[in-house]
């Protein structure tokens, strides 16, 4: 529970800060990057998260990763994170920073389970329904579940659309023994 807080502490203050230079997109792109490369680099994970590690060893590294192409502010960041030995809450931080920035530039995640994958122009039109509904601009999360048998379930924060056959099966079921 305290780390998601501080993660929310973190991400808080870095999000304030890309705001305030005009760089929320930009930022939130570059985070996101370093988040898929922790994620995908055990190692580099590993490295980071050992306390026997130097924290000089780790601030090396991350400027050898953290190339010339990266916001200035997003690396004094991730060193300000290993100097806090907070470089182990990076992830939770930069998913608190990514829905805070999602939030203020109103896009919302869709969360969409099929049975099959959806075509380019069935995503296109899924996702315009959307953003009339919600008002918002949509990203699109798609995630194939043969268990569903068939149909679509979409999850917007709490709000949960289920067209699923699974879904209308267990209606139609209900129905039945209700009626008998």
């Amino acid at each position: 529970m305290l780390n998601i807080q501080l993660a929310k502490k973190y991400a808080a203050a870095m999000f304030e800060l890309a705001q305030d230079q005009n760089k929320l997109a930009l930022c939130d792109k570059q985070l996101t990057q370093i988040c898929e490369l922790f994620n995908t680099n055990h190692d580099l994970q590993a490295f980071m998260d050992n306390p026997q590690v130097n924290i000089t060893a780790k601030k090396n590294l991350m400027k050898k990763i953290l190339t010339d192409e990266f916001e200035p502010s997003i690396t004094n960041f991730l060193l300000l994170l290993i100097d806090k030995h907070r470089i182990t809450l990076l992830t939770e931080i930069i998913t608190s920073f990514h829905t805070l920035s999602n939030e203020a530039q109103g896009i919302q995640i869709a969360y969409v389970k099929t049975a099959l994958p959806l075509s380019t122009g069935q995503e296109e039109a899924l996702k315009k329904k959307l953003e009339v509904t919600t008002e918002k601009t949509i990203q699109l999360q798609t995630r194939v579940d043969k268990s569903i048998l068939g149909g679509i379930i979409v999850k917007i924060n709490d709000r949960v659309i289920d067209g699923s056959v699974v879904s209308q099966l267990k209606t139609i079921e209900k129905q039945l023994v209700t009626n008998c």
